[in-house]
C-alpha cells in the first residue's frame, strides 16, 4: 500500500502527521479516520490490515499514529482534539469520515471524539479500555502532559484527555453516541482486560456487534489475527456505512491493481469489486489471496462455467451443475536436432470439466466443444497483443 504523507496543524497550532491511503482505482466511495497505537509493536502489519480491509471495500483512510512514533516527533501529546481535528482535515479536503476506528487508549479517546463528528455512520473500537479502575493505575502526571503505561509502553496524553477519560461522564456519554458500534477483543490480551469490551459493549445501542479475538494479544502481532481484523471491518462497514457507488462504466480503465511496500500483497479493483492477490509464503508472500497465476486460470475457469451455464439454458438441457477444475504446468521441450540449444519451457493449462445432471452423451460431448468456444479460452489462444505504457506519477 502506498500512503500519502499528510502534515496540518491541530487547533494548538502544533503540528499533527497523518497518513491518507486511497483505494487502488484511487476513487473512494466514503472516507474513514483510524487513529491507533500499534506503532508500539515496532511492527506495522495490523495497521496495514485494517487499511486494506477497508480500502477493498472501496475507503480512503486517514491513519493517524496516536503515539508520535510513525511521524518520529517525541514531543507529540496525543489528545482527543486532533481526533477532531484530524476529521476536520478531511471535511476541508475531501469529505467528512463517516467511520471512526481506534486501538487501545486511542480507541478510548476516539469514543470521547465521536460525539463531535456529526456525519459520522459507525464507530470501530479495536481492545478499547474504558474501566476507570484500569485507567487511572496507568496514569502519572506530569508539569505539562500525563504519561500513559501501556505494558512496557508509555504514551504521552495531554491532562485535557485524562480528565474526560476518568470522568464519571465517560460512559454515559458512549451511551449517548447511539451509533452502530463494532468492538473486538480478545480475552488473551496481555495489557487490557476483556471486560473492558463488555463494558462498551452494554453501554452502546444496537446495532452493535461484538467480535472476540481468539488467542489475540493487544498489538495483534500474529498476522492471521490482524489480518481478520481487517477483513471482518470491512465487511461490518459495508453493511452500515454509505457508499457512493460510482458507475463502473464511467470509469477509464476495467480493472486496477496496485502494490506498495509490502511484499507481496496486491490490490486489485476491478469494476467496484476489490480483490488481494499475494504469494504462498513459501514464495515470501503471506498467502493473503490467490496469485497471479490462480487468477488467470479463476478466469479461464470461470469463463467456462458461464458459458456451459448460458448454453444449456439456451438449449433447455437440464444441465445442473458445471465444476472446473484448473492447473498450470510448466514443460521443458527439448530441440533433438540442436543439443546445444538452451532448454524451452511451455507453459500448460489443464482443465477438467465435470458436468451434471440427465444429460445424454451427445449433450455431454457437445458441452466439451463449447467449452472450448468460451471467450477467456479463445482469447488466451488468440495471443493477445499486450500494450504497456507508463503514466504520470
Amino acid at each position: 500500500m502506498s500512503a500519502t504523507i499528510i502534515n496540518f496543524k491541530n487547533r494548538s497550532e502544533g503540528s499533527l502527521h497523518a497518513q491518507l491511503f486511497l483505494p487502488a482505482d484511487e476513487k473512494p466511495l466514503a472516507f474513514a479516520l483510524f487513529v491507533h497505537c500499534y506503532a508500539l509493536s515496532g511492527q506495522n502489519f495490523a495497521a496495514e490490515a485494517v487499511i486494506r480491509g477497508l480500502n477493498q471495500k472501496g475507503f480512503g483512510i486517514l491513519a493517524l499514529d496516536f503515539t508520535g512514533q510513525t511521524a518520529q516527533d517525541a514531543k507529540y501529546i496525543a489528545s482527543s482534539n486532533d481526533i477532531i481535528d484530524a476529521t476536520e482535515y478531511l471535511i476541508k479536503n475531501y469529505a467528512a469520515p463517516k467511520l471512526l476506528i481506534g486501538h487501545s487508549i486511542a480507541a478510548s479517546a476516539c469514543l470521547i471524539a465521536a460525539k463531535e463528528i456529526h456525519n459520522l455512520e459507525g464507530i470501530v473500537s479495536i481492545s478499547g479500555i474504558v474501566d476507570k479502575e484500569q485507567l487511572s493505575g496507568r496514569f502519572k502526571k506530569l508539569k505539562y502532559y500525563s504519561k500513559f503505561e501501556l505494558g512496557d509502553h508509555k504514551l504521552k496524553l495531554d491532562k485535557q484527555l485524562q480528565d474526560q477519560l476518568l470522568s464519571d461522564k465517560y460512559q454515559e456519554d458512549i451511551k449517548q453516541l447511539k451509533k452502530p458500534i463494532l468492538i473486538f477483543h480478545s480475552p488473551f490480551d496481555d495489557l487490557i482486560h476483556i471486560n473492558n469490551a463488555e463494558t462498551i459493549y452494554q453501554q452502546s445501542f444496537h446495532p452493535k456487534s461484538f467480535i472476540t479475538l481468539d488467542k489475540a494479544n493487544h498489538f495483534l502481532t500474529n498476522d492471521d489475527n490482524a489480518d481478520y481484523v481487517g477483513k471482518m471491518i470491512g465487511s461490518w462497514a459495508e453493511r452500515y456505512i454509505e457508499m457512493q457507488r460510482e458507475n463502473p462504466l464511467e470509469t477509464q480503465y476495467q480493472t486496477a491493481v496496485r502494490i506498495g511496500t509490502t511484499k507481496y500483497v496486491t490490490e486489485i479493483k476491478a469494476g467496484k469489486h476489490h480483490q488481494i492477490a499475494d504469494e504462498p509464503i513459501e514464495d515470501g508472500g503471506k498467502d493473503l489471496g490467490p496469485n497471479p497465476y490462480q487468477f488467470l486460470l479463476a478466469g479461464l475457469g470461470a469463463c467456462t462455467a458461464m458459458t456451459l451455464r448460458m448454453y444449456a439454458n439456451h438449449k433447455k438441457w437440464p444441465l445442473d451443475e458445471v465444476d472446473v477444475h484448473l492447473n498450470h504446468e510448466r514443460e521443458y521441450l527439448k530441440d533433438a536436432n540442436e543439443t546445444n540449444k538452451r532448454t524451452a519451457k511451455l507453459d500448460k493449462l489443464y482443465r477438467h470439466i465435470q458436468v451434471k445432471g440427465d444429460l445424454t452423451e451427445e449433450q455431454r460431448q457437445r458441452l466439451l466443444e463449447i467449452a472450448n468456444k468460451c471467450p477467456v479460452h479463445r482469447t488466451l489462444e488468440n495471443n493477445p497483443i499486450i500494450i504497456t505504457e507508463l503514466l504520470e506519477e
